[in-house]
Protein backbone atom coordinates (compact mmCIF):
# COMPACT_ATOMS: atom_id res chain seq x y z
CA UNK A 1 0.00 0.00 0.00
CA UNK A 2 0.82 3.65 -0.61
CA UNK A 3 2.27 5.29 2.21
CA UNK A 4 -0.25 8.71 2.80
CA UNK A 5 2.26 9.73 5.81
CA UNK A 6 4.80 9.79 3.65
CA UNK A 7 3.24 11.54 0.74
CA UNK A 8 2.00 14.08 2.58
CA UNK A 9 5.34 14.85 4.55
CA UNK A 10 7.21 14.91 0.71
CA UNK A 11 4.50 17.28 -0.55
CA UNK A 12 4.71 19.71 2.83
CA UNK A 13 8.84 19.09 1.81
CA UNK A 14 8.36 19.96 -1.72
CA UNK A 15 5.92 23.22 -0.97
CA UNK A 16 8.91 24.57 1.47
CA UNK A 17 11.09 24.26 -0.79
CA UNK A 18 8.91 26.37 -3.77
CA UNK A 19 8.57 28.92 -0.84
CA UNK A 20 4.43 28.61 -0.97
CA UNK A 21 1.83 28.34 1.88
CA UNK A 22 -0.76 26.10 1.71
CA UNK A 23 -3.28 28.60 -0.13
CA UNK A 24 -0.86 29.49 -2.77
CA UNK A 25 0.29 25.72 -3.68
CA UNK A 26 -4.10 25.35 -3.63
CA UNK A 27 -4.95 28.14 -5.78
CA UNK A 28 -2.61 26.86 -8.32
CA UNK A 29 -4.42 23.83 -8.25
CA UNK A 30 -7.54 24.80 -7.90
CA UNK A 31 -8.42 23.58 -4.49
CA UNK A 32 -8.66 25.17 -0.76
CA UNK A 33 -5.58 25.19 1.73
CA UNK A 34 -7.84 23.18 3.65
CA UNK A 35 -7.28 20.61 1.50
CA UNK A 36 -3.61 20.63 1.00
CA UNK A 37 -3.57 20.87 4.58
CA UNK A 38 -5.41 16.89 4.22
CA UNK A 39 -2.65 15.81 2.02
CA UNK A 40 0.36 16.90 4.35
CA UNK A 41 -0.98 15.61 7.24
CA UNK A 42 -1.56 12.48 5.88
CA UNK A 43 -5.57 12.53 6.29
CA UNK A 44 -5.50 11.94 2.18
CA UNK A 45 -4.58 11.78 -0.68
CA UNK A 46 -4.72 14.08 -3.75
CA UNK A 47 -7.12 13.32 -6.42
CA UNK A 48 -6.30 11.36 -9.34
CA UNK A 49 -6.65 14.09 -11.64
CA UNK A 50 -4.26 16.61 -9.75
CA UNK A 51 -1.30 14.27 -9.50
CA UNK A 52 0.04 15.01 -12.69
CA UNK A 53 -0.64 18.82 -12.58
CA UNK A 54 0.85 18.87 -9.06
CA UNK A 55 4.46 16.90 -10.26
CA UNK A 56 4.35 19.75 -12.70
CA UNK A 57 4.60 22.04 -10.33
CA UNK A 58 6.99 20.20 -8.02
CA UNK A 59 9.23 19.26 -11.09
CA UNK A 60 9.22 15.64 -9.95
CA UNK A 61 7.89 12.23 -11.27
CA UNK A 62 4.25 10.36 -10.72
CA UNK A 63 6.14 7.83 -9.15
CA UNK A 64 8.64 10.00 -6.58
CA UNK A 65 5.34 11.75 -5.08
CA UNK A 66 3.56 8.27 -4.83
CA UNK A 67 6.95 6.86 -2.98
CA UNK A 68 6.98 9.77 -0.90
CA UNK A 69 10.77 10.68 -1.92
CA UNK A 70 13.05 12.39 -4.77
CA UNK A 71 15.22 9.13 -6.57
CA UNK A 72 17.84 8.38 -8.30
CA UNK A 73 18.09 7.45 -11.80
CA UNK A 74 19.41 3.96 -10.92
CA UNK A 75 16.66 3.37 -8.38
CA UNK A 76 13.62 4.66 -9.91
CA UNK A 77 12.92 1.72 -12.28
CA UNK A 78 13.42 -0.65 -9.13
CA UNK A 79 11.04 1.63 -6.71
CA UNK A 80 9.09 2.32 -10.25
CA UNK A 81 8.21 -1.86 -9.96
CA UNK A 82 7.72 -1.97 -6.47
CA UNK A 83 5.29 1.20 -6.35
CA UNK A 84 3.15 -0.85 -9.28
CA UNK A 85 3.48 -3.89 -7.62
CA UNK A 86 1.16 -2.21 -4.67
CA UNK A 87 -1.41 -0.56 -6.90
CA UNK A 88 -1.76 -3.82 -8.94
CA UNK A 89 -2.91 -7.00 -7.42
CA UNK A 90 0.27 -9.85 -7.15
CA UNK A 91 -2.27 -12.51 -8.44
CA UNK A 92 -2.88 -9.79 -11.87
CA UNK A 93 1.28 -9.57 -12.46
CA UNK A 94 1.79 -13.22 -11.93
CA UNK A 95 -1.93 -13.60 -14.60
CA UNK A 96 0.15 -11.21 -17.03
CA UNK A 97 2.90 -14.06 -17.22
CA UNK A 98 0.37 -16.89 -17.73
CA UNK A 99 -0.61 -15.31 -20.48
CA UNK A 100 2.46 -14.41 -22.25
CA UNK A 101 3.25 -18.44 -21.48
CA UNK A 102 0.54 -19.36 -23.06
CA UNK A 103 0.90 -17.23 -26.61
CA UNK A 104 4.51 -18.10 -26.43
CA UNK A 105 3.77 -21.69 -27.31
CA UNK A 106 1.16 -21.02 -29.83
CA UNK A 107 3.01 -18.48 -31.34
CA UNK A 108 5.61 -21.30 -31.66
CA UNK A 109 2.43 -23.67 -33.18
CA UNK A 110 1.61 -21.40 -35.65
CA UNK A 111 5.24 -20.78 -36.91
CA UNK A 112 5.48 -24.72 -37.39
CA UNK A 113 1.91 -25.23 -38.52
CA UNK A 114 3.28 -25.27 -42.50
CA UNK A 115 5.63 -28.22 -41.04
CA UNK A 116 2.40 -30.29 -39.83
CA UNK A 117 1.06 -29.44 -43.59
CA UNK A 118 3.90 -30.10 -45.77
CA UNK A 119 3.59 -33.02 -48.60
CA UNK A 120 4.85 -36.27 -47.22
CA UNK A 121 8.44 -37.24 -47.86
CA UNK A 122 8.98 -33.07 -48.10
CA UNK A 123 11.41 -32.43 -45.30
CA UNK A 124 11.11 -28.52 -44.99
CA UNK A 125 7.62 -26.68 -46.66
CA UNK A 126 7.56 -24.39 -49.44
CA UNK A 127 6.74 -20.99 -49.98
CA UNK A 128 3.37 -20.49 -50.80
CA UNK A 129 0.60 -18.02 -49.76
CA UNK A 130 -0.71 -20.27 -46.33
CA UNK A 131 3.01 -20.56 -45.44
CA UNK A 132 3.98 -17.10 -45.55
CA UNK A 133 0.46 -15.78 -43.84
CA UNK A 134 1.56 -18.35 -40.86
CA UNK A 135 5.13 -17.24 -40.44
CA UNK A 136 3.69 -13.33 -40.69
CA UNK A 137 0.90 -14.55 -37.81
CA UNK A 138 3.90 -16.03 -35.90
CA UNK A 139 6.56 -12.84 -36.11
CA UNK A 140 3.50 -10.26 -35.32
CA UNK A 141 2.77 -12.78 -32.41
CA UNK A 142 6.00 -12.45 -31.34
CA UNK A 143 6.13 -8.70 -31.72
CA UNK A 144 3.55 -8.08 -29.88
CA UNK A 145 5.01 -10.94 -26.83
CA UNK A 146 8.50 -8.93 -26.39
CA UNK A 147 6.34 -5.68 -26.55
CA UNK A 148 4.40 -7.19 -23.66
CA UNK A 149 6.90 -8.51 -21.75
CA UNK A 150 9.39 -5.22 -21.59
CA UNK A 151 6.10 -2.94 -21.08
CA UNK A 152 4.44 -4.59 -17.90
CA UNK A 153 5.35 -3.91 -15.03
CA UNK A 154 7.80 -6.15 -12.17
CA UNK A 155 9.53 -8.79 -14.90
CA UNK A 156 11.14 -10.19 -12.13
CA UNK A 157 8.52 -10.38 -10.07
CA UNK A 158 6.67 -11.77 -12.69
CA UNK A 159 9.16 -14.99 -14.05
CA UNK A 160 9.44 -15.14 -10.06
CA UNK A 161 7.57 -17.85 -9.33
CA UNK A 162 8.77 -21.33 -9.72
CA UNK A 163 5.77 -23.35 -10.42
CA UNK A 164 4.75 -21.53 -13.19
CA UNK A 165 7.95 -21.57 -14.70
CA UNK A 166 8.05 -25.16 -14.59
CA UNK A 167 4.64 -25.83 -15.96
CA UNK A 168 5.47 -22.92 -18.65
CA UNK A 169 8.97 -25.25 -19.34
CA UNK A 170 6.80 -28.48 -19.77
CA UNK A 171 4.51 -26.44 -22.06
CA UNK A 172 7.45 -24.86 -24.31
CA UNK A 173 9.54 -28.25 -24.42
CA UNK A 174 6.59 -30.47 -24.91
CA UNK A 175 5.60 -28.66 -28.19
CA UNK A 176 9.33 -28.45 -29.42
CA UNK A 177 9.34 -32.10 -28.62
CA UNK A 178 5.75 -32.79 -30.76
CA UNK A 179 6.91 -30.36 -33.58
CA UNK A 180 10.50 -32.79 -33.89
CA UNK A 181 8.97 -35.93 -33.30
CA UNK A 182 5.91 -35.15 -35.84
CA UNK A 183 8.31 -33.52 -38.33
CA UNK A 184 10.53 -36.80 -38.07
CA UNK A 185 7.84 -39.28 -38.96
CA UNK A 186 5.58 -39.43 -35.77
CA UNK A 187 4.81 -43.27 -34.94
CA UNK A 188 6.02 -44.73 -38.03
CA UNK A 189 9.23 -43.67 -37.64
CA UNK A 190 9.41 -46.33 -34.60
CA UNK A 191 7.77 -49.25 -35.93
CA UNK A 192 10.91 -50.98 -36.97
CA UNK A 193 12.74 -49.35 -33.89
CA UNK A 194 13.53 -52.07 -30.60
CA UNK A 195 11.84 -51.57 -27.69
CA UNK A 196 15.41 -50.85 -26.37
CA UNK A 197 15.90 -48.45 -28.71
CA UNK A 198 12.19 -46.58 -27.77
CA UNK A 199 13.04 -46.85 -24.32
CA UNK A 200 16.10 -45.33 -24.71
CA UNK A 201 14.82 -42.28 -26.45
CA UNK A 202 11.63 -42.05 -24.04
CA UNK A 203 14.01 -41.90 -21.21
CA UNK A 204 16.48 -38.85 -22.92
CA UNK A 205 13.22 -36.90 -23.87
CA UNK A 206 12.01 -37.28 -20.19
CA UNK A 207 15.51 -36.79 -18.76
CA UNK A 208 15.73 -33.62 -20.94
CA UNK A 209 12.31 -31.85 -19.99
CA UNK A 210 12.98 -32.75 -16.20
CA UNK A 211 16.29 -30.98 -16.89
CA UNK A 212 14.64 -28.02 -18.63
CA UNK A 213 11.74 -27.54 -16.13
CA UNK A 214 14.36 -27.97 -13.12
CA UNK A 215 16.79 -25.59 -14.72
CA UNK A 216 13.84 -22.85 -15.30
CA UNK A 217 12.23 -23.40 -11.82
CA UNK A 218 15.93 -22.92 -10.35
CA UNK A 219 15.86 -19.72 -11.78
CA UNK A 220 12.28 -18.49 -11.29
CA UNK A 221 13.25 -19.60 -7.24
CA UNK A 222 16.64 -17.32 -7.93
CA UNK A 223 14.73 -14.52 -8.65
CA UNK A 224 12.22 -15.04 -5.63
CA UNK A 225 14.59 -14.69 -3.13
CA UNK A 226 16.47 -12.10 -4.93
CA UNK A 227 13.28 -9.96 -5.72
CA UNK A 228 12.55 -10.10 -1.84
CA UNK A 229 15.79 -9.16 -0.62
CA UNK A 230 16.03 -6.27 -2.96
CA UNK A 231 12.17 -4.98 -1.21
CA UNK A 232 13.51 -5.50 1.99
CA UNK A 233 17.39 -3.79 1.63
CA UNK A 234 14.62 -0.81 0.36
CA UNK A 235 12.59 -1.10 3.24
CA UNK A 236 16.29 -1.00 5.66
CA UNK A 237 17.22 2.26 3.41
CA UNK A 238 14.41 3.89 3.86
CA UNK A 239 14.32 3.29 8.08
Amino acid sequence: MIDVQKVGAFISECRKENEWTQKQLGEKLGVTDRAVSKWETGRSLPDISLIEPLCGLFGISVSEILAGKKMEAEEYQKETDELLIRTIDEHQLIGFQIVIHLLTVIAILIFFIPFFIKPEGQWLPGFDGANILCWMMAGILAGILWYLDEKLPARKYRYSNPWIEGLAGIGLFGAMMFITFYNAGGMKALENEALESKIRVAAICAASGIYVVGIRAFAAHKRKKEWEQETIDRKTAVK
